[in-house]
Parts: structure tokens; C-alpha cells; sequence
């Protein structure tokens, strides 16, 4: 349901009903993300409340996020300037479009930002994940990568020295060979990316992209989506959009699941990887594939 951005005195009524502070936060069931004074982390204090409706309780978390704390120890994340134009709660994920000037933010205001709102929203029950627009288009970033829908692991806890700055990684990515309709062939890419970003989805990101270099083929619909991705004892639980079945007349389901495992199983640690589409594992990619299962590196389909 799609609701315009305005004030709203019952939301209000209900922050003033709310609790709110560093005492009884572990007990709290909100925690409300803010910008530390430094402006380079963020600070989370407690909030309770007795509102359930989820478009309610989105309203009313995003009040509290824009009502400066009592402490002086942390403020606001959003810059003045930035406005939430609407948002809209679709099967489970939560949708926000933002004023144009929320692209001439800085990349650390930015990314502290973006991770204060998904890290707060996505308390909620039932928002599985938060996607951003601005303008009413995706979120593209400096690099020109544009950023999909959201959750909470995305994001993670940077010192102040790691914040302000980008890093630069060595990627083997698996894309379909141009020789063999049954072959991967693992390109070496260079990436500079925001240390925010988890490494897992970062390869996913790439994946999307496609090949750099000539002599490789995309592997997956350059539509499709990561709603949730995260490590667990060893293995990643890739979570998608139904537009991965939209796979490329030349790309089998073999050489589109292998090509995101063997992609995967770069990252030490990781050994295997589920993978799910709209958090189903119980499903087949096309018509025959199942994807109930965890899959392992495949070398054996890989050209030399």
C-alpha cells in the first residue's frame, strides 16, 4: 500500500507514548539508529512501542529517526535538505523514494545514511528487505552501480579510519564461455567498493554486471535481484527475485547456479551456498532444477 510522506498526528502522539534511551536498551524493542557526534558511525537507543500495523509502525519509525535525541552525543542522520518523497510496503518489502537532492550527499553521509534507515526499518515484522529510489529511480551510486533491495547484514560496523575510505579488491568471477555453451571461465577483476558493503554481496553485484573483458558471457538476467544474502557456518544463503528465471536462451540452470557458487566459494569460509528465490528453496529453476539443496564448488565444468 502506497502512502505520501506527510506529518501525521496520531504517529506523533504515538512517539510521545513511546520509550526512548540508553537505559533498558537491551530490553527495548526498537533500537533507532542516529549519526554519532563524530559523524562517521552510527548509535542506536532503545524505543518501545504498542503500534503493530506495519505502514503505522513504518511512519512512526521514521518520525523517531528525524526527532533529534535528548543526548548531544549523536543527531540525525537525514540531512535537512533531504526529504522523503513517499514509501510504499509491497509483499514484504519496504520501498522508499527520496527528494533528488538525496544523491548530493556525500558518499559517507550517504552509506551511514542508508544504513541507519535499513538497519531501523527492518525491525519490523514482516519487511524482509528495504529498497531505495530517488527521484523515483534506483539508487545508483558514485561508481555507477546501482544498489538493490536491502537488509540489515548488508551493512557492516566500520571504525572510524575504514569509513571514510573505499576499498580496492581482486574478484574471480565465473561468466559462460564464449566457446562452450557448457563451460565457465573465471575472469580477474580489479573492484573498488565502500567497505559497508559485505563481500558476499559485492560478488553478487559483479555477477549482475556481467563480464568486463571479451571472451565471457552473462550468466545471470541482468534484472534480477538480491533480496537477502549472509554466511552462516560456512554456508551463503543467497536469497532472489523471481526474475531469475529469466535466464538467457543459452544459459542452462547449471551454468546460472554454478557460475553464483563457484563465484561465492572465492570468499574463505564459505564452502557451500543455498540459494533461494523470494525465500523458497523449495523450487526449480526453469523446469527441471531444483534448488532444494546446498551446492559445492563445481571445477570439473570450469575451461582451463
Amino acid at each position: 500500500m502506497k502512502i505520501g510522506w506527510t506529518a501525521c498526528a496520531a504517529a506523533a502522539a504515538c512517539l510521545c507514548l513511546g520509550g526512548c534511551g540508553r537505559q533498558g536498551q537491551d530490553a527495548a524493542k526498537y533500537q533507532i539508529y542516529y549519526l554519532a557526534k563524530d559523524g562517521l558511525s552510527l548509535e542506536a537507543e532503545g524505543y518501545n512501542t504498542d503500534t503493530e500495523d506495519t505502514d503505522s509502525l513504518v511512519e512512526e519509525l521514521f518520525e523517531k529517526m528525524d526527532t533529534e535525541p535528548d543526548t548531544n552525543e549523536y543527531r540525525t542522520a537525514r540531512p535537512s535538505n533531504v526529504s522523503v518523497s513517499g514509501y510504499s510496503v509491497e509483499d514484504g518489502f519496504l520501498y522508499i523514494d527520496y527528494s533528488a537532492e538525496y544523491a548530493a550527499m556525500d558518499s559517507v553521509t550517504e552509506v551511514l545514511y542508508r544504513a541507519a534507515v535499513v538497519k531501523t526499518l527492518s525491525q519490523i515484522p514482516g519487511i524482509e528487505g528495504v529498497s531505495i529510489q530517488v527521484a523515483g529511480n534506483p539508487l545508483t551510486l558514485k561508481n555507477g552501480s546501482t544498489v538493490g533491495v536491502m537488509t540489515a547484514s548488508d551493512f557492516v560496523d566500520n571504525t572510524e579510519e575504514t569509513i571514510n575510505s573505499y576499498s580496492r579488491a581482486t574478484l574471480t568471477l565465473y561468466f559462460l564461455s564464449d566457446t562452450a555453451d557448457d563451460k565457465l571461465k573465471g575472469e580477474r577483476v580489479e573492484v573498488t567498493y565502500n567497505s559497508n558493503v559485505s563481500m558476499e554481496r559485492l560478488i553478487m553485484e559483479q555477477l549482475i554486471e556481467g563480464p568486463k573483458a571479451e571472451g565471457y558471457r552473462a550468466t545471470l538476467p541482468e534484472n534480477v535481484k538480491v533480496l537477502n544474502i549472509s554466511v552462516n557456518e560456512g554456508v551463503c544463503y543467497v536469497n532472489l527475485d523471481e526474475n531469475i528465471r529469466s535466464l538467457s536462451g543459452d544459459v542452462s540452470e547449471d551454468m546460472c547456479i554454478y557460475s553464483i557458487v563457484n563465484s561465492l566459494t572465492e570468499i574463505s569460509g564459505v564452502s557451500k551456498v543455498q540459494i533461494s528465490i523470494n525465500g523458497e528453496v523449495d523450487v526449480v529453476l526453469r523446469e527441471s532444477r531444483s534448488l532444494n539443496k546446498q551446492f559445492e564448488r563445481n571445477l570439473d565444468i570450469v575451461e582451463e
